[in-house]
């Protein structure tokens, strides 16, 4: 029994297939003209007609009905509907290797439900002779039924097989690596044509949201094999659309922004940001952000210090689809920056530096610092605390301190010395370099700074052209630095005045550790240093050149592989997941234990695959004290773009229509009842008798040319003759 794909052409077909009927009855005038000489010199007069009640040259119409018969039949697209019951009576075995998409953007809501029922759909339409093998894959290929065990399992039993694999069929937080799956599989299935007994099709059936996110690239420079088609079916979530959330660091402000990612087909554009704190309640109000399809933007998150609560992630509200719309933020710690101070203890006093440096420090806004005054009131000296990375030294010190900040730069911290006066060098003697010779310097009027290396890291700040004129800061005295320039471990010069003596030096010791000199005091008795705006920065500067703020966090997408060993520096670690259990690579069926370098033989153990997104915690003492590191991890901003790629998109890099057909599923309307049955779009394609129709109405057309032809020859034959 034949089916028309497009009946609207054989009707249209039917009416003009009376046409040439309709024009073979009509009236026409006489076939044959007899000339007679005698009658020339008449007035010619037009020819009647006749009207004949039989048909003329009936072969000829009805080979003209034919063939607009043949050519409709062929637009119509007639096939003859079969089931696959009909097709295992030729005891043809197909080999089948079902491939399921399992990336992040199935988790879309309805799309989990659509894959089982295409499962289910594929099931329906197996014969006991076929062979299935069912793979998930996202960034990788992960076996739920094998061939083997196919062929191993009674017939009876296979249901259960395939209920096992929809079980535990989850799609994952991972990337989507579709070419790659499929050219496994298709080589999986090409490998067994010489093996096996297969005498029907081999296919690959692949069930995906087919999203633009999908990695189709290697498809172009891969092979794939002749002998197999792939069936593309593409299933729809319940709803169109989707935006998604990612982290974007902003290195020169170290602010984190947000980037909202909107899919091309989004129906939405308008969606909140809202901050939540470590209990998930809302933060402050939401934020406004407009998204166009197609596009994305970034936005900046506001501060925890803005905030009575610490924010600690962000949700995107608004989107339908809500897997990739939360990501965790960096904790900030707050922790108080204390650096040390030695000379005047007296922070009200306008004619001592401690004064100028107190007003400077308070106009941090980066994170609170506070001074620890090294010298008392009355004399007595205490030593630089251990957690002390940054010492101003502007007075003469005793050398028990001198000592103490000698240690300090031995850890690695800087030390800064204000030279208040020549005599003040002899108390931090031990601090300067051993050739370095100090003496007061004769200034007339005043003298300013000349050549600067804003190169050096105290300085670079001030490199851009809008800040780098120093020539407002006026020194009334200064002191004389005098060593020889040209010794290998002389200091680096900073900055020098305009007469030439340096200003500023540098010593850099073995440890890393810094001495930093001034040739003059920044109180007004000294300079116009400190109420210059170049001296808050310069401050700064140097808080953060000792204490360099540590991110305490890497960002990455999920996927994102990791040495955890080498990222702590440690042989011992624990990884937290975000859900706050150990990270193991053992089945979740046994018992999760905290992985550590110390229990495996080889260092490439400590490579870890970061397999959902969220906020891991990697711990490790690497023999200074305990590292932590906070991970922070985001679904892959591909899957968030999840429209649908065009149909004919494996076309266009390289698979030929014979190859690769293309289905898109709507399983809300399969009827279970018709399951069995091949779609009727797909068998027309495979039976294909619209050609032989298309080809006997041009054989029609050929055979009508050609009789017209004779016929016409004939007549003009017979004319010649009379």
């Amino acid at each position: 029994m034949f089916e028309l794909l497009a009946p609207y052409f054989a009707v249209a077909g039917g009416l003009l297939a009376g046409v040439p009927i309709v024009l073979h009855m009509l009236r026409r005038t006489p076939a044959i003209r007899m000339p007679f000489s005698v009658v020339q010199f008449l007035t010619p007069t037009l020819p009647k007609t006749t009207k004949r009640s039989t048909l003329e040259h009936w072969p000829l119409m009805l080979l003209r009905i034919l063939a607009i018969a043949m050519i409709a039949l062929a637009f119509a697209r007639p096939f003859q509907r079969l089931t696959e019951a009909k097709e295992s009576a030729s005891g043809n075995a197909d080999r089948i290797a079902l491939l399921l998409d399992a990336s992040a953007s199935m988790r879309r809501d309805g799309l989990r439900e659509a894959v089982i029922a295409e499962v289910e759909r594929v099931e329906a339409e197996l014969n006991p002779e076929d062979t299935l093998s069912i793979a998930a894959y996202s960034e990788s290929s992960k076996n739920l039924i094998t061939a083997a065990e196919w062929r191993q399992t009674e017939v009876g039993s296979r249901a259960a097989l395939i209920e096992r694999a929809i079980s535990s069929y989850e799609p994952d937080w991972l990337s989507t690596n579709t070419a790659s799956a499929m050219l496994e599989a298709a080589d999986e299935v090409a490998r067994e044509e010489g093996a096996s007994r297969l005498s029907g099709r081999r296919r690959v059936i692949l069930i995906t949201d087919f999203q633009l996110g999908s990695e189709l690239d290697e498809l172009r420079t891969g092979t794939w094999p002749d002998s197999v088609k792939l069936d593309l079916r593409i299933v729809a979530p319940t709803s169109a659309g989707n935006a998604g959330l990612s982290l974007a660091e902003d290195e020169r402000s170290g602010r984190i922004r947000v980037r909202v990612t909107n899919s091309g087909d989004a129906v939405m554009t308008k969606y909140l940001l809202q901050p939540f704190d470590a209990t998930g309640a809302p933060v402050g109000q939401p934020l406004s952000a407009e998204v166009g399809g197609g596009s994305r933007r970034t936005f900046t998150m506001p501060d925890s210090a803005e905030n009575e609560s610490q924010i600690v992630g962000v949700q995107l509200l608004g989107d339908a689809h809500p897997f990739d719309n939360v990501v965790d933020l960096p904790i900030d710690e707050r922790a108080v920056i204390r650096v040390a101070h030695a000379g005047s203890s007296d922070a009200n006093n306008f004619d001592a530096m401690r004064y100028y440096l107190q007003r400077a420090i308070d106009g941090s806004e980066t994170a609170p610092v506070d001074v620890i005054d090294l010298l008392g009131s009355d004399g007595v000296a205490m030593p630089a605390p251990e957690n002390v990375q940054l010492a101003f030294v502007t007075e003469t010190i005793p050398d028990s301190l001198a000592k103490s900040l000698g240690t300090l730069v031995d850890r690695g911290g800087v030390v800064l010395i204000a030279l208040k006066s020549a005599e003040m060098a002899v108390s931090v003697r031990s601090l300067l370099p051993e050739n370095l010779s100090i003496t007061e310097a004769d200034v007339k009027d005043y003298a300013m700074l000349g050549r600067i290396d804003f190169s050096d890291s105290l300085l670079s700040p001030f490199a851009d052209a809008r800040f780098a004129d120093f020539s407002s800061i006026r020194f009334w005295k200064h002191r004389l630095l005098s060593f020889d320039e040209k010794r290998p471990d002389a200091p680096h010069v900073v900055a020098r005045f305009d007469s030439g003596p340096p200003a500023i030096i540098e010593v850099t010791r073995p440890s890393g550790g810094r001495v930093i000199v001034l040739a003059s005091g920044w109180h007004p008795d000294d300079s116009q240093w400190a109420l210059s705006t170049r001296f808050p920065p310069m401050i700064h500067r140097l808080i953060s050149m000792a204490n360099p703020r540590r991110s305490g966090h890497q960002l990455g997408e999920v996927g994102y592989q990791i040495d955890a060993g080498d990222l702590v520096g440690a042989e011992k670690w624990t990884l937290l997941r975000p859900d706050g259990t150990p990270f193991s690579a053992i089945p979740a069926a046994a018992p999760v234990e905290a992985v550590t370098t110390a229990e495996s033989e080889k260092p490439a153990s400590t490579l870890v695959t970061l397999d959902q997104p969220g906020r891991w915690t990697l711990t490790g003492d690497s023999g200074q004290g305990p590292k932590t590191i906070c991970l922070l991890v985001t679904v892959a901003a591909s899957e968030s773009r999840t429209e649908p790629l065009p149909a004919g998109q494996l076309q266009a890099i390289g698979l030929s229509p014979d190859v690769a057909s293309v289905y898109v599923t709507d399983s809300a309307r399969i009827d279970p009842a018709e399951a069995a049955q091949l779609d009727a779009s797909e068998l027309e394609s495979r039976q294909k008798f619209w050609r032989w129709l298309l080809l006997a109405g041009l054989g029609c057309l050929a055979m009508e040319a050609l009789l017209s032809y004779l016929i016409e020859r004939r007549q003009h034959m017979l004319q010649s003759v009379g």
